[in-house]
């Protein structure tokens, strides 16, 4: 397929030095020494507010994160000193990985110093607040095997209901500054932690079995009595008070949705999209790249379309592919049959593209299905040291509204080459200080992956055409985003507005796009931005080094050294390719 590529977006990029050469010499600079300092403050900064970050790292979870205004006062205060003291380090002293570090702990701490005035445009007890609403499935992942984690477990539980009531507060704040959860939310939020609502034993801290198999019976009777009691005396109540909260929320809730509806709202949604897409763009300008883009995929896919023979317009053919059984599951083992097989299909090429693959292995297993129902789709489970797999966790309801028409590319945009190669790698890469090793940077992240999934097509992996035709129709659904969630959230478009647009281009069934176009505009305006933006950076960059490399381009090589340093703004990616393109130069 001849790609067309996206407008430069060099020049709209926050400026940054360039990145100067390794320093001469094996022995570390004072700079590096000062820089080492300030990495591991940071570091353990982030472990002590991310509790469950350390798991990763070995460290035992002892507290849950705060959620409180003031918590985020001391982060902003600290992001404040970081920058004062990585100001006086000379990046002249530091070699190349070192000015990295530098360079991204400075764009970083920018960006907790700049979130503080908006904390409260923030909703913490949405589907995708996952330091919240998810604190149940973390639990999930604490060790239980000694009596010191059991201990642990029951301190860290008992902190539960603390979480909660910060939710609560936080609730209350927001509504006194005219910040209110949209009706339309209330009706996806009250029932998900409504159904947290059941006895101890059915709930979503329930304890199964198997993670207690390896304890002495009595002490693992003991355990469960007290996880029980403790959740049914204090957790279950604190829950059952947020949910009255929530449903006592409807009467003043809006009946509109978006950012831009509250006071301070449209600068709130400049900054997240800064902060989503690391980028320095308006919203204005993604907004016009989006109808530019949709436009551009739906004529493509209308001519793809002709090709197989589904007559009618974007929304009649779509309604017909949709209820095609050839693309229905019909139970959720199938479901994840279906998005392995093409895995199979590409781990034969993989050696080819790329001089680094990741030890970690890698599956699908179905999300939890308590989650289901707020969440449209599913997401990548990184390996963790209990659960040492990355897993694209998917969802399985609803069969019959999921078409698996783009099942090939979404695998490959969450297992390999996509989300589990990139963070697997990244987590694996002992040369990096550990707080590189973790994800971090939508952009960067999804963009990879994103860029991964399209790389398909050159691979030759998409040779059916409905297989090209689920992966035109992903690549459409993220440009689609981007004119929706600037819709609602600066241009003030009414949710039903966004949900004809989507259902008038996409493939995806009106229950699907219901859920979107909430997480859009409610639970995280402006992360899905930065998708599509993500990976036209990466595009861009790829033909940046094609074009000044010429022969001398090597795309395995391209791939290393875009993977090798992990996660970062693209910002700081831009300068780390030009970079390496000199390095190219000189080998």
């Amino acid at each position: 397929m001849t790609r067309r590529l996206l407008p430069p977006l060099a020049a709209l990029l926050l400026l940054l030095a360039a990145a100067p050469a390794a320093p001469n010499g094996s022995q570390p600079t004072a700079a590096s020494r000062t820089l080492a300092a300030i990495l591991d403050e940071h570091w353990q900064h982030r472990l002590a507010t991310q509790p469950f970050l350390g798991l990763r790292h070995g460290r035992p979870v002892e507290a849950l994160p705060d959620l409180s205004f003031a918590g985020a006062e001391r982060d902003a205060a600290f992001a404040r000193s970081l920058l004062a003291r990585l100001a006086a380090v000379d990046p002249a002293g530091l070699a190349h990985e070192e000015w990295l570090s530098r360079e991204i702990l400075l764009w970083e701490s920018r960006l907790a110093v700049e979130s503080l005035p908006f904390y409260w445009h923030q909703f913490l007890v949405t589907p995708y607040s996952w330091s919240f609403a998810a604190s149940p499935l973390q639990f999930q992942q604490l060790p239980l095997a000694e009596e010191a984690d059991r201990a642990r477990y029951l301190k860290v539980l008992a902190e539960y209901p603390r979480q909660i009531e910060q939710a609560r507060a936080h609730l209350r704040r927001q509504g006194e500054l005219g910040v209110r959860l949209p009706r339309e939310e209330l009706d996806l939020v009250a029932p998900m932690f409504a159904s947290y609502l059941r006895p101890p034993a059915e709930g979503p801290f329930a304890l199964a079995p198997e993670r207690l198999a390896g304890v002495e019976p009595a002490a693992a009777a003991a355990f469960r009595a007290r996880v029980e009691a403790l959740v049914a005396g204090e957790i279950l109540p604190a829950l059952t008070a947020l949910a009255g909260d929530l449903e006592a929320a409807r009467a003043g809730a809006p009946e509109t949705v978006g950012l831009g509806q509250y006071p301070w709202g449209e600068s709130a949604y400049r900054y997240l999209v800064r902060a989503h897409t690391t980028l320095d763009l308006a919203p204005e300008e993604i907004h016009a790249l989006g109808l530019s883009e949709v436009e551009r995929l739906t004529a493509r896919m209308a001519e793809l379309r002709r090709e197989l023979g589904v007559p009618g317009d974007t929304r009649a053919a779509h309604a017909t592919i949709r209820k095609d059984p050839r693309f229905l599951a019909k139970t959720p083992e199938e479901v994840g049959e279906r998005l392995m097989r093409p895995v199979r299909a590409i781990e034969p090429l993989v050696g080819r593209w790329f001089g680094r693959q990741p030890r970690a292995p890698y599956g699908v297993r179905r999300l939890d299905p308590a989650l289901e129902g707020a969440l449209t789709f599913g997401y990548y489970e990184q390996p963790t040291p209990t659960r040492p797999r990355g897993d694209y966790l998917y969802n399985a309801s609803r069969l019959e509204e999921r078409p698996l028409v783009n099942a090939a590319a979404l695998i490959y945009h969450e297992l390999v080459p996509g989300h589990h190669f990139q963070i697997a790698l990244q987590h694996e890469n002992q040369a990096l200080p550990p707080s590189r090793r973790e994800p971090g940077y939508t952009a960067f992240v999804e963009g990879w992956a994103e860029y991964a999934s399209e790389l398909g097509i050159e691979m030759g992996l998409y040779r059916d055409p409905w297989d090209l035709y689920g992966r035109l129709s992903m690549d459409l659904f993220l440009s689609s985003r981007l004119v929706v969630d600037t819709g609602m959230n600066l241009h003030r478009w009414p949710r039903q507005r966004a949900i004809d647009y989507l259902l008038d281009h996409l493939l995806e069934s009106p229950t699907q796009l219901a859920t979107e176009t909430l997480r859009y505009s409610v639970d995280m305006p402006g992360q899905a931005l930065a998708y599509k933006m993500g990976s036209a950076k990466f595009w861009e960059l790829r033909r940046r080094a094609e074009r000044a490399l010429g022969p001398r381009f090597d795309l395995a090589r391209f791939h290393d050294a875009v993977l090798g340093s992990g996660a970062m703004p693209l910002a700081v990616l831009e300068k780390h390719v030009d970079w390496w393109i000199e390095e190219e130069r000189r080998r």
